[in-house]
């Protein structure tokens, strides 16, 4: 054998109860669980300690940043062997029309050369040997942007059936669905009728439709019932990203919320949803400002926000909205080195009502609107609702970044670097939310059945050997809003397709992930 593991605490990612045993592993596959013992290349004594499934983050947004650095260390010393990315209606391709104009600013940030297809894109990321797994959805974003453009406009039919024909063939690249962001240009502009209409055409292939609702707050309920139309008319599965009820004012809404998404269920629409452990969430300055804003491109956008009108209507708005709204928002990145100072203060410590639409207008220029803010939005309570909920699932939100080198910058999220050990941590060893083994299926097997992810999210023979070794005693997350790049502790080894990527809580130079297309 090339790899056995001795005295192991199996949680086999089912929900079974655990049980004691050792694993043998040949090249990338589980051949061995049981009570015999066998000489091995390498070995490791896990006494004491818990083996699961390789943890799978079902929300993740490392289509760029896993091509500039593709070790993961955020990701990978966390738990995670397989991701999810293309979500919020982003993807890696196609980058075609004003979907890869869009995105050049972020490319030449990252150091990356642009690409068009599809093809391209696998080539690249087979090159760059990824640390981790990669599985992706299909972003409406790349379609529409390609097709239609970034303008607030219907689709017309032959351009809806253009969109669906490039859906079609991406989805035999084994892409796992299609995803939306309806908060974000140019998803913001489709109407319901046209991802319905894209949707149906995922049913052939067995793909998912995820989606950024249209509404995370005050509109959350109908976009909610948006989401679940769209699943029975196209008859496929709905899986709703980082689910929430956004803005204090909206909190009493979760258990409506619940019951909707209950009666569907009851009624034979196969819903899902993920959620990372915080209540801060994480997205773009200019996701917050109207969406008649945000209509075109880049430029169009930046010589909106230098007219004098424009400004008086974002002062209007955010007066409407108040200080607590300002109060709020922690800028994260900062694209323009003017600004830099600025990262991790809240925009209510830098400016006041007055000054706030003039002050945002200038820093989302300058930094060619490439400004990240982290908003403290949400409840303890109902956060701790929806990790219970047996459909649930957790995602990071969050791309894959290292403690040096390109991807290090700003002061993102902690999410990305500690969001599977802060659930296990925080929300079961301490507060007993769900029983441990629940627990690991929430991150193991139910999304890579939900995403169909084969041979994997299970210990058990012929499975890919994608495995975690964690200390119950020790497990913690370590980032912080403050030092967002600080690694976990507690996770001792992770096991990436037969290698060793973790060892004994330190990286090693093995970068064994595959990418699932």
């Amino acid at each position: 054998m090339d790899l056995f593991i001795e005295n192991a605490f199996i949680f086999d990612g089912l929900g079974n109860s655990p049980f004691k045993a050792n694993i043998g592993i040949q090249k990338d596959k589980i051949i061995y669980i049981g009570k015999e013992k066998f000489r091995a290349t390498k070995k490791i004594n896990a006494k004491e300690l818990v083996l699961t499934p390789g943890f799978i983050d079902t929300h993740s947004h490392s289509d760029f940043t896993i091509l500039a650095d593709p070790n993961a260390e955020g990701k990978i010393t966390q738990g995670i062997t397989t991701e999810i990315n293309g979500n919020c209606g982003i993807s890696g391709f196609p980058m075609l029309g004003e979907a890869f104009e869009r995105r050049l600013p972020e490319l030449k940030s990252l150091g990356l050369s642009p690409w068009n297809t599809c093809q391209e894109y696998i080539k690249l990321l087979k090159k760059a040997k990824p640390a981790i797994n990669f599985a992706t959805m299909l972003g409406h974003g790349n379609l529409r942007g390609a097709v239609v453009g970034y303008k607030d406009v219907k689709s017309r039919k032959k351009e809806i059936n253009k969109m669906k024909e490039l859906l079609k063939t991406m989805l035999s690249y084994n892409v796992k669905g299609l995803s939306t962001g309806l908060i974000y240009p140019p998803g913001i502009f489709a109407d319901t009728e046209e991802i319905i209409e894209l949707a149906k055409a995922l049913r052939q292939f067995k793909g998912i439709y995820t989606t950024h609702m249209r509404s995370e707050g005050d509109r959350v309920i109908g976009a909610l019932e948006e989401t679940i139309l769209i699943g029975k008319k196209a008859k496929i599965p709905v899986h709703i990203s980082h689910i929430k009820t956004s803005g204090r004012d909206n909190w009493w809404k979760i258990d409506v919320i619940l019951k909707i998404i209950k009666d569907a269920q009851n009624k034979g629409i196969q819903i899902t949803a993920d959620r990372y452990p915080y209540i801060a969430s994480q997205t773009d300055l200019d996701a917050f400002l109207p969406s008649w804003i945000i209509e075109g491109s880049r430029e169009d956008i930046i010589e909106r926000l230098k007219n004098k009108n424009v400004r008086l209507k974002i002062k209007k708005y955010f007066k409407e909205r108040g200080e607590d709204f300002l109060n709020s928002l922690l800028i994260s990145d900062i694209a323009s080195d003017k600004y830099k100072s600025l990262e991790g203060k809240r925009l209510g410590e830098i400016v006041t009502l007055e000054n706030a639409a003039q002050f945002t207008c200038d820093l989302l220029i300058h930094s060619n609107l490439m400004v990240g803010v982290i908003y403290f939005g949400m409840s303890e309570e109902n956060l701790e609702k929806i990790l219970s909920q047996p459909y649930v699932m957790i995602g990071t939100d969050s791309s894959a970044r290292c403690t040096s080198g390109i991807t290090r910058n700003g002061k993102p999220h902690p999410r990305g670097f500690g969001s599977f050990p802060r659930f296990i941590k925080k929300y079961i060893l301490d507060r007993g939310l769900l029983k441990l083994e629940e627990a690991i299926k929430k991150i193991t097997s139910l999304p890579a059945r939900t995403f169909r992810i084969e041979k994997r999210g299970v210990i058990k023979e012929g499975y890919f050997a994608d495995i975690v070794i964690f200390d119950p005693a020790e497990i913690e997350d370590r980032a912080s809003f403050e030092k967002p790049f600080n690694v976990s502790k507690g996770i001792k080894y992770v096991i990436v397709n037969g290698e060793i990527a973790v060892l004994e809580g330190s990286m090693t130079v093995k970068r064994n992930g595959r990418v699932l297309l």
